[in-house]
């Protein structure tokens, strides 16, 4: 059940807290509307209660949970796709699952291939956006800034 004040994950928007739960009439028919304060780019989503299940949103991990999930960062990747576009794929379909191990595997692989100088200016963006909700998630489980969650990953590779 979300009440307000719950800090959540949204996978692709990245962490937020649940700022308001209230009716809304619209088109004559009352539904229910879950307001959600993300903490990167001030982005406010408006999503109805009755299709929440489709966002796949979760509530945001705990500091154990969070510190044995960027782990997985400083480990060696244990297989890289050579093709860049499945890999593009790939990477694409981890990050939208929200789960923060699979961010953070993401995060891994393409530092692996940033630091050997072989990563495509492709895979850039999904290294940035990899970051952005990774970070989001460090800054409320940790309570500090996007630069310090940044700073915290980045320390990892």
């Amino acid at each position: 059940m979300l009440t307000n004040g719950d800090k959540i994950f949204v996978p692709n928007y990245g962490a937020g807290i649940i700022k308001n739960i209230e009716l809304k009439n619209i088109y004559n028919t009352v539904c229910e509307f879950v307001y959600i304060e993300l903490v990167i780019n001030e982005i406010s989503l408006s999503i109805p209660i009755n299709r929440i299940k489709n966002y796949k949103i979760r509530e945001i991990v705990t500091k154990e949970q969070l510190y044995n999930c960027i782990n997985i960062i400083k480990e060696e990747p244990k297989k890289i796709e050579k093709k860049w576009s499945k890999r593009y794929r790939n990477n694409n379909d981890k990050i939208s699952t929200g789960i923060l191990e699979k961010e953070c595997e993401v995060l891994r692989d393409l530092y692996y291939l940033k630091s050997k100088g072989i990563m495509p200016l492709g895979e850039e963006k999904i290294l940035n956006k990899a970051e952005e909700l990774v970070g989001s998630e460090i800054m409320l489980v940790l309570d500090i800034s996007l630069n310090e969650a940044l700073k915290i990953i980045r320390n990892l590779k």
